[in-house]
């Protein structure tokens, strides 16, 4: 079972960097490269090419130069669904595993993992939090900054919330005997909430990212591809644990 576990923790890591570089992709996609360099326009005759600056957002009124804002949220939105494609198929991998194992446990070994009392208010923050974010992007969307502000920060804070309550239950089960090696039920538990809390910690720096810049760098425009690649994550990290959460309810 330690082998098992050490591939497992191994092939977790992998995807995780992929997915971080899916996810890092769709943020420095949203930053439109055509802004910061010039354009080179066709020569004339025997004369060098005159450098024509690129106008900051959206081209001239033709929309014949600078970049296409709905081309820039289109690339944003397919390389932060990549790497949830990536993120799911990997947690599929290891709930699968988990079904098999317990399907093939013999002498008994396959030991009931009680679920800690926090884990669900771990789940209702998660839950709020979600609520929050998205409730912070609509306002963003209507230009009342001020409660996008308190509403993003909100859910960020129970963001945080929900990775310290995780620590604490991981604490409570060690203090009770449950460790990676004891059983292989315990073992899938804790593999399958890393994986989702390494997940959590990404999503969770791209979200206080947001808040900074809007707290400390308001003259800055923000650009609203990286919010919203950060709320769509956010929702997706919220159902996958709710998916989680029944799986660890049905094995209790």
């Amino acid at each position: 079972m330690p082998d098992v576990c050490g591939d497992a923790v191994r092939a977790i890591m992998e995807v995780t960097a992929l997915c971080s570089r899916c996810f890092l992709a769709s943020f420095f996609s949203g930053l439109e490269l055509n802004e910061l360099m010039p354009t080179f326009t066709e020569p004339s005759s025997g004369a060098p090419p005159p450098i024509v600056p690129g106008s900051p957002r959206g081209g001239d009124n033709n929309g014949n130069n600078g970049p296409n804002p709905s081309s820039s949220a289109t690339t944003v939105r397919i390389a932060v669904y990549i790497g949830m494609c990536a993120s799911t198929m990997t947690f599929a991998a290891l709930v699968c595993a988990m079904f098999v194992r317990r399907g093939l446990a013999i002498n008994n070994d396959w030991h009931r993992l009680p679920v800690p009392p926090l884990l669900w208010w771990n789940t209702v923050a998660l839950v709020l939090s979600s609520v929050a974010i998205d409730l912070g992007r609509r306002a963003f969307r209507a230009g009342r900054r001020s409660e996008f502000r308190r509403l993003w920060l909100t859910g960020a804070a129970l963001g945080t919330w929900f990775l310290i309550g995780q620590a604490i239950n991981w604490k409570f089960l060690a203090e009770h005997g449950f460790y990676l090696q004891h059983n292989p039920a315990s073992a899938f538990f804790f593999i399958l909430t890393w994986a989702h809390a390494a997940h959590v910690i990404g999503a969770l720096a791209a979200l206080y990212f947001v808040a900074v810049r809007m707290l400390y760098f308001p003259a800055i425009p923000l650009n609203r591809n990286v919010l919203e690649v950060s709320a769509i994550f956010w929702h997706f990290l919220d159902v996958m644990w709710l998916l989680l959460m029944a799986i660890f309810q049905f094995w209790s």
